[in-house]
């Protein structure tokens, strides 16, 4: 989240990179599947056009009062190779962080995304998306035999 936050990152690039990381991921474990193509359609189209280009906010833990003033950030570049450019350093930080197992990044990831949703979009959004993130988690337990690992 510090990451994104001091890129002065827009939630849609950040969505869609943090996106990336996990399906990389999940593609060099189980090969490419046309569920993660769709997945990462549904994540693309999910935020409405008036939450695109909101920077991304922190909500600290335990402070789910605060209130993130929303402001619009300046795109520079072409969105997908900013999108590729930030899922590769993001992926270098999760690196170095070295997650325990895939399921320990992909949480770190999905984690991620939600307090980035609801400091920028509130509550009931990052609701909504934790539904989108739960039906692809069946999928992938579907796929991995259980829970992934």
């Amino acid at each position: 989240m510090q990451f994104l936050i001091k890129r002065e990152t827009s939630l849609a690039d950040a969505l869609d990179a943090l996106t990336m990381v996990m399906l990389n991921a999940l593609g060099a474990k189980y090969g490419q599947r046309e569920g993660f193509s769709r997945f990462f359609e549904q994540v693309s189209r999910f935020l409405g056009s008036t939450e695109r280009n909101r920077a991304v906010g922190l909500i600290r833990p335990g402070d789910l009062a605060a209130k993130v003033q929303p402001r619009t950030v300046t795109m520079v570049g072409e969105r997908p190779e900013r999108i590729r450019r930030l899922a590769i350093e993001v992926g270098e930080v999760m690196a170095k962080c070295g997650p325990k197992s895939l399921g320990d990044g992909l949480d770190a990831l999905t984690s991620t995304m939600l307090t980035a949703i609801e400091a920028t979009c509130g509550r009931e959004r990052a609701d909504e998306f934790d539904l989108l993130m739960g039906g692809f988690s069946k999928e992938m337990n579907g796929l991995s035999g259980g829970h992934v690992q």
